[in-house]
């Protein structure tokens, strides 16, 4: 195993006598779980900084000899700027221990020989290893449970922004949302923000959705506009509207124009009211379908809804697509068990319980748990069906401030 800090800042020669010095290593991420080194960045004399490949191979001790440095070519800057640089983008930087579920900074770097190659095998986390360096090796042996495998490494930039232009391990992914938003708990917020930017739309939603509010405004004014678009889009509404609720309004809008139009209008729906009342806390992401058919034309109606919501367990039934006034309620187990050619009016509840969009959204929470639902419509004074509380924007509402993150959700 060699030290990148025992060999970084030595001399290369050649055999006519001309030298420069090692500044910083290139690995290329897509060389298999453990990257190999692509590539020496060398100061040259002329005062250049260049390139030299392949790896010439390592003395333990001394100067690095190679066979010319006329091999060393300029380095391409945009190259340079997408490719990892063990210096640059990971030594001292923070690092995700995806086993150890924690962030901590990279002190030293790890690299082991094969095959005539040099593969980074992992990062030292110690703090002996800032004294090892400080002491020019005189001091700091590292133990074997402070080195972390490169397998199980996140390393990150803390600029969100340019994650599109690099190269990452990207193997938080492999994380459930709820670990990885601990992870983002616990990180700068330029860092934690570059985290959801390696994330794929879906995760990286899920994971925005279980940060606190302050976290979420810092998070998704850190990123470009595009992504916090794309995750924006991919969230439950109703919690999308709440991060874009936070933000100043200038930056909401801006928002709002690059999302879908459909998810666009669906948000500023929901932004229409205040956040303390039903409409504040209502989704509307709903499955509905029209009164005047069979119980075989809704299940028609409501399969392409279904994949939306996470969960479905009522169909609100209405009386057209334009008007939507609320006619009943059914459950998916009443269509389910009943006859197909059954007119759906027979099967429903008729003028179901509900709220306007208005009531104060305390008392809707307390009427939900009261009356024993799932989720209960709110409905305009005239009729017209605009969303739901589900019972986990109720829990939510209700439980203590220390419990509202381990609420599940499961109607949004």
């Amino acid at each position: 195993m060699v030290l990148f800090t025992r060999f970084v800042g030595r001399r290369v020669r050649d055999s006519a006598g001309r030298h420069a010095r090692l500044v910083d290593v290139a690995v290329d991420l897509r060389s298999g779980e453990y990257p190999h080194v692509c590539g020496l960045l060398l100061h040259t004399a002329d005062g250049c900084v260049r390139e030299l490949a392949p790896w010439p191979g390592l003395p333990a001790q001394g100067d690095i000899l190679v066979a010319s440095l006329d091999a060393a070519r300029p380095l391409d800057p945009a190259a340079g700027a997408r490719r990892v640089l063990l210096g640059r983008d990971i030594l001292d930087a923070l690092v995700l221990d995806l086993v150890g579920l924690r962030a901590v900074r990279a002190n030293d770097l790890w690299l082991r020989a094969a095959d005539g190659l040099y593969l980074l095998a992992g990062a030292d986390v110690s703090p002996w290893a800032v004294l090892r360096r400080l002491s020019r090796g005189l001091l700091g042996d590292t133990a074997p449970s402070d080195i972390l495998d490169w397998q199980h490494i996140e390393f990150l930039r803390g600029a969100p922004a340019t994650v599109d232009a690099r190269d990452y391990h990207c193997v938080v992914a492999t994380l459930p949302a709820p670990q990885i938003a601990d992870l983002a708990a616990a990180l700068p917020y330029p860092h934690a923000a570059e985290l959801l930017a390696l994330l794929p739309e879906g995760l990286a939603a899920k994971v925005l959705e279980r940060m606190a509010p302050e976290r979420q405004t810092q998070v998704v004014t850190s990123l470009a506009e595009a992504q916090a678009a794309a995750i924006l889009a991919a969230m439950a509404p109703e919690l999308a509207a709440d991060v874009l609720g936070q933000l100043a309004a200038a930056d909401a809008a801006r928002l709002l124009q690059r999302l879908p139009p459909a998810a666009s209008r669906q948000l500023q729906d929901l932004l229409q009211y205040s956040p303390d009342t039903a409409g504040g806390i209502m989704t509307n992401l709903m499955v509905t379908a029209l009164v005047d058919s069979t119980v075989a034309e809704v299940l028609e109606q409501i399969r392409p809804q279904l994949p939306a919501p996470d969960f479905v367990h009522y169909v609100y039934l209405l009386d057209d697509a334009e008007r939507r006034r609320l006619r009943g309620v059914v459950t998916l187990r009443d269509l389910i068990v009943a006859t197909g050619d059954t007119p759906v009016a027979r099967v429903m509840t008729p003028e179901p319980f509900a709220v306007p969009p208005d009531c104060p959204a305390l008392r809707v929470a307390e009427q939900l748990l009261e009356h024993d639902l799932n989720a209960v419509p709110v409905v305009t004074a005239a009729g017209r069906l605009v969303g739901v509380v589900t019972i986990d924007a109720a829990l939510a509402l209700l439980a203590p401030a220390t419990w509202r993150d381990q609420v599940p959700r499961v109607f949004s």
